[in-house]
């Protein structure tokens, strides 16, 4: 009793000790320092950006003018922003010249060697190309790389990704001269963060190879302007609060983005006058271009539109309209954001306004008839396609009448029309007839993509040469182009940065909490332990009383616990869901052990009545587990991994959805292991044999949907059983 006052004494003291020094910090973090007299210079890297950039009658604009601008107002200081040179700034940065410097990239390094300001914002690392696009890192390996010298960047991307190696790496003192050496075609890709990115003047690609790397901007101090730090942080807390830096970034991108815009007066009269007319295809689908989805129309036109309206603030008319192919060859529209034509065709090229792409359609027919490898070897096949589209008018001009059209108004009548036998091919867009075709329970069983068509026709934006705003349009698309590619999804965080100080009063306040809880953390964590060493211990055992009784299970039971851990995998379960399905599927047969020697080892057919006998083992294995707290997977598994999908199996007669979805899984692993392995009373069956017999149980003892994955990855399930092989 004494010991536990005696520790409560300590405790109580210790508490209120923290609280002292916390009014202590609290008293010096607001004390406010003198109001600065004197001018401080803001230096900035000089390169055209929303960050920061020159209005043609000189004057600076941008992000970083208007924080400058709203300090001063607050505090009464003289920050003047102060453009300097790549190399310069660079310069000044590291031998900590007097001032504030702008755009810092914070790194490890410079958190602990500079003076930094709480973020701004964060800056992704993309990749500029004129032709080029890479979605990993390993695809830079032999590509000719430049990154900007005196730049955090190549450091991040150093230290994030140690093993990667270009095939050349050149240092450029600025972006325009990456982007010169790009247009040059002697470097393959510009590394950089993406407000570097900010060339309007030609269109590249922009790719993300490094998804993980994010690099916080901040304000760094030289060290005489120590104080003022926290006055600056005071202020960004205040506008993160307020709203007023998500305002400021998004504004500044806007007005940096019209200012690359230059609009003649008679293109401000017309728009003044005139309202443009855009038509669109309403049920047919020409990717990246326009196509439809669940979040309705997307694509590159669709983007170019809301840039018009939002950037121009000009008034579009856009009319979705059915068989817009023959529409768009009848009427002869003076602006098509999305026009199709042959790849020779010289009216398209006369009046193209941004990149083409190619167009390619894709031919479905079912599994089990041969691959397309030739297109010719369509000639005489009846092809189903939806009325009034491309795909119609592509079959005409190719083949013409040695293939019989079969028009459709939906992609259900088109997959009507393959289940009745009434065509031998559809032929469509990939991106419309996925989405429909994947929820279809033909195409995940019975359809696959036989071969596409040749590239001979190009879709992309084109605008009347004579047309008024033939020149505006090609700004457009540009600008669109470079705002879609380089759209911020910046997660904007609940909490605004808060200062130093402030920090400190939270965690002492914070700090007796956690003590507290520290222990209790602790005993949870020991006990969760200690239970998941016990389950394993219980699996474990129970597995060798099993393969102890039965020889012939040994193998067996690791090849389907492979099996099912692999199979929830490819289905995306959770974590958990995945980890217990495979920990636990050893024990599906567990029952066994309460089945007669005399019945488990016969070699020969059971008769009816040992059959039901031996049906009782998931009864009885249910019956085993029940109460060691395994929990409910490992319970379904053992109890329910005999249903079968039509409602036929054993023991509750359970039927399609209603059998737990790791009692399906388990199913289909144990029948595919059984029919592989041998018996004393049978020969083994190839892996093809094993496969047919799966596949003709599709919607009779499986799941359909575990059939067409089991047709996707059943290679695995070969390899799985040729490394596990008695």
């Amino acid at each position: 009793m004494v010991n536990m006052r005696r520790r409560t004494l300590r405790i109580t003291s210790l508490f209120w000790i923290l609280i002292l020094a916390a009014l202590v910090w609290a008293r010096a973090a607001f004390a406010q320092p003198a109001a600065e007299t004197h001018a401080i210079p803001v230096w900035i890297y000089d390169a055209d950006s929303f960050e920061f950039w020159r209005s043609p009658q000189g004057e600076l604009q941008g992000f970083y003018p208007e924080l400058v601008r709203a300090i001063n107002e607050k505090y009464g200081t003289r920050l003047e922003l102060t453009p300097v040179s790549g190399p310069e700034i660079g310069q000044r940065f590291n031998r900590d010249i007097y001032g504030v410097y702008a755009g810092v990239l914070r790194t490890e390094a410079r958190a602990r060697t500079k003076i930094l300001s709480s973020q701004l914002f964060n800056n992704e690392v993309v990749a500029a190309s004129p032709s080029m696009s890479v979605n990993t890192v390993e695809e830079l390996a032999n590509a000719r790389v430049l990154f900007r010298q005196n730049d955090a960047t190549l450091e991040s991307v150093q230290k994030r990704y140690p093993e990667l190696k270009f095939r050349s790496l050149y240092l450029v003192a600025s972006s325009e001269e990456a982007f010169r050496l790009l247009s040059e075609h002697k470097a393959d890709f510009y590394i950089n963060d993406a407000s570097e990115m900010e060339n309007t003047q030609r269109y590249y690609l922009i790719s993300r190879p490094f998804p993980e790397l994010r690099i916080p901007v901040v304000l760094a101090f030289s060290p005489e302007l120590k104080d003022l730090r926290e006055k600056v942080n005071a202020f960004l807390g205040e506008w993160y609060r307020s709203g007023e830096m998500y305002k400021a970034l998004e504004e500044s991108k806007r007005h940096y983005l019209l200012s690359r815009i230059s609009i003649s007066k008679e293109e401000r009269a017309w728009l003044t006058n005139n309202r443009l007319q855009i038509w669109l295809p309403k049920n047919e689908n020409f990717a990246p271009v326009v196509w439809k989805d669940d979040r309705g129309y997307q694509g590159t036109a669709i983007n170019m539109i809301k840039d018009m309206r939002d950037l121009l603030g000009m008034e579009v008319d856009v009319h979705f309209i059915d068989h817009y192919a023959d529409a768009l060859r009848q009427q002869r529209w003076p602006v098509r954001l999305v026009n199709v034509a042959e790849t020779t065709d010289p009216e398209h090229a006369a009046g193209r306004i941004g990149p083409d792409v190619a167009w390619h359609n894709v031919y479905y027919n079912r599994i089990k008839q041969p691959f397309l490898w030739d297109e010719e070897s369509i000639r005489s096949q009846r092809v189903g396609v939806l009325e009034g589209s491309f795909a119609a008018r592509y079959l005409q001009n190719r083949f013409g009448s040695d293939v019989v059209i079969v028009t459709r108004h939906s992609v259900n009548g088109l997959i009507d029309a393959m289940e009745n036998n009434k065509v031998d091919f559809i032929l469509g867009d990939l991106s419309s007839l996925e989405s429909t075709l994947r929820g279809n329970e033909l195409f995940r069983g019975v359809l696959k993509v036989a071969g596409v068509t040749r590239s001979e026709f190009i879709v992309g934006p084109w605008v009347q040469p004579d047309h008024p705003l033939y020149h505006l349009l090609t700004q457009v698309n540009r600008l669109s182009s470079f705002r879609t590619q380089l759209e911020r999804h910046e997660v904007h965080e609940f909490f605004p940065a808060l200062t130093k100080n402030t920090l400190k009063i939270i965690s002492v306040i914070l700090f007796v909490t956690v003590l507290f809880s520290i222990g209790m953390l602790f005993m949870m964590r020991r006990h969760i332990k200690e239970s998941r060493l016990v389950n394993r211990n219980i699996v474990q055992a129970l597995e060798k009383v099993n393969r102890a009784h039965d020889d012939e299970t040994g193998s067996h039971i690791q090849r389907v616990a492979k099996y099912c851990g692999m199979m929830a995998r490819e289905l995306n379960l959770s974590r958990k869901m995945m980890t217990e399905i495979e920990h636990f599927a050893s024990l599906h047969d567990v029952g066994k052990i309460a089945v007669p020697d005399r019945i488990l080892r016969k070699q020969g057919p059971l008769t009816e009545q040992e059959f039901s006998e031996m049906k009782l083992h998931t009864t009885k294995g249910y019956m085993i587990i029940q109460g060691l707290g395994l929990g409910p997977v490992a319970e379904n598994i053992i109890h329910f991994h005999h249903e079968k999908w039509d409602g036929s199996g054993y023991p509750e007669g359970l039927r399609g959805e209603n059998i737990p979805l790791e009692a399906r899984i388990l199913a289909l692993a144990d029948v595919y292991d059984a029919l592989r392995q041998k018996r004393v009373y049978k020969p083994g069956f190839s892996h093809e044999q094993a496969c047919e017999v799966i596949f003709e149980g599709a919607g009779k003892h499986f799941d359909p949907q575990l059939i067409a994955l089991f047709r996707q990855h059943h290679l695995k399930f070969r390899m799985i059983f040729d490394s596990l092989a008695d």
